[in-house]
């Protein structure tokens, strides 16, 4: 479920929010840093001007078009009118004294009684979703076999994926918008009377000074590098001798722990573990401390690209030509003279260590059952699991200077996997001490590489074009918009909701997630396999679900949002290295402050400006930033029918995660606890399984491989779910509300028909071939293809709205059904 695109990974699991819909591409650094968007040729400043000149023509042609249309309309229906008279007159009407004896004959056609009339919506609304729907569909392709196509086959045909991404669709379109409205917003030369709102400028700004970068070059990662002990495959010096945890002396121990800490500290790198604070799942007042295991350098999920030689080499070569041109750079900038050969070498020793990790790793479908992941300890008993560490002595170099004394060995941690620790204690000990070292300072050098100069940034894209399929690079524009958006969100996402989102949007959402809540409870009211009590209480839960709509009220006042970040400050002069480290600190005291602290389950910690939805678990609640409640996805402007195929579906799908296979396994409270009736929960798994089974065996196009329905049952579920909510919920607002006329130029269409438009069109889009097998090794999100097609040949609804042959291939005989 991905979030908004962080920059700097500080806690990489944490659980904060599960992003519910298909991020772009991770760019497969630990930077986490995200795939963007082609800029325009011209510059913004002039697009303004231009469409300031032209707003009137525009007005003006949208007014003759719309008229245009209804003319259209007018004349094919007296075109149809008129060819259905030939056909059953093929030499004009009959005279009336054929049918009336003993009238004279005339020629006029007889009167024949009218068909009831099509009304249709010619708002300005109804104009733009129909403009978008028909803009995107193939109505050549037979909607029962691929509607998919039939939906989008003309937008992917007519929005070639650009060269500076890996993939495009209607949801990259959107999140394109947001930037360039962010981007404006960000160069303005305005002043705030909020200190957080300047910040937010003044993080873009850095980022965007080039000039700097180019004069600094990497000489603050070198000195990053000297005040971590030094890289011995950089350099080409011994590592300390007393590094060499094969002996298990307390100095190794003692240094292996200085390093990871300063570079979890500082650089926000976790190595070989990961530290994130979260409320406790089985209690879920209180915050605590979760240890995971470790991450990889290619991503999260990424262990199939180490481990399948045959399948992925390519990728993997091109991985270690990315390390040894970073470390050529490095090299040439510190004046340090290396012998190739030996720095080959070393680097292939290096990767084969990180290929041991990724044996150890646990993959990420067999992460899904929380309870397992919840592992209470003591600090003390960290160090039976990876004695390596000094586990007392990391937690308080991390964390605060005021907080030192919270941490003993009595002090509780949540550890997610056990055996992780224990494979990892073992492959260190076994390792050899440089390696280790190299691998350790590789990591940094690898997370903090996009604050440098765009010598690093080539040798980046490099990389980007084997693993994803992307040409070439983004403007920087693009990545330094996600600079405040990161580091802080909430005045970045002050400064766009205040610009762009309408407070009536807002009522809109959430009258509409009262009514997907009350379809919810009604589907789970008509099944049969769940007993009355565990329905009682699925849907008190639901009705417990926190609503995080658009934004928090609080960024719409400056004291209120800049006390969010009193102890951050970041000035004009500052290095884009120097906000990094300083954002990092900051983010992590943030972090740390929270275990003093009862568990916020009201807080919204995402971006208003993200172009995305979440569900937690622990708070049971749904959150819709403001980025996402916008065209062509909605709009306050738009028929019903065409927000409840789209966000409705949406909003469906967020309250169907609180019960798909892990949100299930948590109370109406957050609590990690079984409340499932014995019968209830065996039901639930059996239909859990056909989902598992039914996306399990779709083939990839493009590739040899297949959808990981293990992986992705949790999304496939939701999806089910929530078009299904959705698609209820409208059709009790047309009983109560009366039928809505019909979108102009899709008159033939059903308002039926047009809901499930409405919500492929969520989903139109296409990737590179790289890109797909990126997405089925590490994303838990069904390619866009059968997050369609999968959900409508499970639906009823569906089938009868296309009249769908029984056993075609959008209605076989055998549905999957959960909610």
């Amino acid at each position: 479920m991905p979030p908004s695109v962080p920059i700097v990974i500080i806690g990489a699991n944490e659980k904060s929010s599960s992003p519910c819909f298909n991020g772009p591409p991770s760019d497969v650094v630990a930077d986490g840093g995200g795939v963007s968007y082609k800029a325009g040729k011209k510059p913004l400043q002039t697009l303004t001007r231009i469409a300031q000149r032209t707003s009137c023509l525009v007005r003006l042609l949208l007014l003759a078009i719309l008229l245009l249309l209804v003319l259209v309309s007018v004349l094919l229906a007296v075109i149809i009118r008129i060819d259905n008279s030939r056909e059953k007159y093929p030499f004009g009407g009959p005279a009336i004294s054929d049918v009336r004896p003993g009238l004279p004959p005339v020629t006029e056609n007889p009167i024949t009684t009218k068909k009831p009339e099509i009304k249709t919506c010619t708002s300005k609304g109804c104009v733009r979703a129909a403009t978008n729907l028909l803009n995107a569909m193939n109505q050549s392709a037979d909607p029962c076999s691929n509607f998919f196509e039939f939906a989008c086959g003309s937008w992917n045909h007519l929005h070639p994926i650009p060269d500076d991404m890996a993939s495009y669709g209607t949801f990259a379109f959107a999140r394109e918008q947001v930037r360039l409205q962010l981007r404006v917003l960000l160069e303005s030369n305005e002043i705030s009377p909020s200190k957080s709102i300047n910040m937010a400028r003044t993080a873009y700004r850095i980022c965007m000074n080039t000039h700097q970068l180019d004069q600094l070059h990497s000489s603050l990662l070198l000195t990053a590098v000297d005040e971590l002990g030094g890289w011995p495959m950089l350099s080409g010096k011994e590592a300390r001798s007393d590094f060499d945890l094969k002996e298990g002396n307390e100095k190794s121990h003692e240094f292996l722990t200085e390093l990871l800490a300063s570079s979890r500290k500082h650089y926000g790198t976790d190595i070989f573990f990961q530290i994130y604070v979260y409320a406790d799942a089985k209690n879920t007042s209180r915050n605590t401390i979760f240890v995971d295991q470790g991450s990889l350098s290619l991503g999260r999920g990424s262990k199939d690209y180490y481990l399948n030689e045959t399948m992925f080499s390519t990728q993997i070569n091109a991985y270690k030509k990315f390390i040894k041109a970073g470390m050529k750079i490095l090299a040439s900038d510190a004046k340090i003279t290396r012998d190739d050969e030996q720095m080959v070498t070393e680097l292939e020793e290096m990767v084969k260590f990180e290929i041991e990790i990724a044996k150890i790793i646990v993959p990420e479908d067999d992460r899904r059952n929380n309870t397992r992941m919840y592992n209470k300890k003591s600090i003390s008993e960290l160090y039976g699991l990876l004695p390596q560490i000094d586990w007392l002595k990391y937690f308080t170099t991390i964390a605060p200077e005021n907080m030192t004394d919270y941490f003993t060995n009595e002090t509780q941690v949540i550890v997610t996997e056990i055996e992780y620790l224990k494979h990892a204690a073992e492959l260190l000990s076994q390792s050899d001490a440089r390696t280790i070292r190299n691998y350790a300072l590789w990591r940094v050098a690898q997370s903090t590489m996009k604050f440098l100069d765009e010598r690093f940034e080539n040798i980046k894209q490099d990389l980007m074009r084997v693993i994803t399929g992307q040409q070439m690079r983004s403007p920087r524009w693009k990545e330094c918009t996600q600079v405040p958006a990161t580091f802080l969100p909430l005045a970045a996402g002050a400064i766009y909701t205040r610009e762009h989102f309408q407070l009536s949007d807002k009522y809109q959402a959430m009258e509409m997630i009262q009514n997907l809540r009350q379809s919810f409870g009604e589907l789970v009211h008509e099944n049969d396999w769940m007993d009355a009590t565990t329905k009682e209480v699925a849907i008190e839960k639901a009705g417990k679900m926190i609503n995080n709509i658009g934004y928090p009220e609080e960024i719409l006042n400056n004291t209120q949002l800049d006390e969010k970040y009193e102890r951050l400050t970041l000035a004009p002069q500052d290095t884009y290295f120097t906000l990094m480290k300083k954002a990092v600190l900051w983010m992590q005291e943030k972090e740390f402050f929270k275990l003093e602290k009862p568990f916020d389950k009201t807080e919204f910690d995402v971006s208003p400006a993200v172009v995305n939805a979440f569900y937690s678990p622990e708070k049971n609640a749904i959150t819709f930033p403001a980025g996402i409640l916008q065209p062509p996805f909605f709009s306050g402007e738009y028929p019903k029918v065409v927000n409840y195929g789209a966000i409705g579906a949406v909003i469906g799908h967020e309250i169907t995660h609180g019960f798909d296979d892990q949100g299930s396994q948590y109370d109406k409270d957050g609590n990690l606890q079984n409340w499932w009736n014995e019968d209830s929960l065996n039901g639930f798994n059996t239909r859990k399984s056909c989902i598992v089974e039914q996306y399990g065996n779709y083939a990839v196009p493009h590739t040899s491989l297949r959808v990981n329905g293990k992986l992705t049952q949790g999304e496939n579920i939701a999806d089910n779910g929530g078009v299904k909510e959705a698609f209820r919920a409208y059709q009790k607002y047309i009983k109560s509300n009366g039928p809505e006329d019909r979108l102009p130029g899709l008159q033939e269409y059903t308002n039926e028909q047009i809901f499930f438009l409405s919500y492929a069109h969520f989903w139109c889009g296409h990737k590179k071939d790289a890109a797909a097998i990126q997405q089925v090794l590490t994303d838990e999100h069904s390619p866009e293809l059968f997050r369609v097609i999968g959900v409508l040949s499970n639906l009823e609804e569906f089938s009868k709205a296309y009249d769908c042959p029984a056993n075609s291939p959008l209605n076989p005989s055998k549905k999957c059904r959960v909610w």
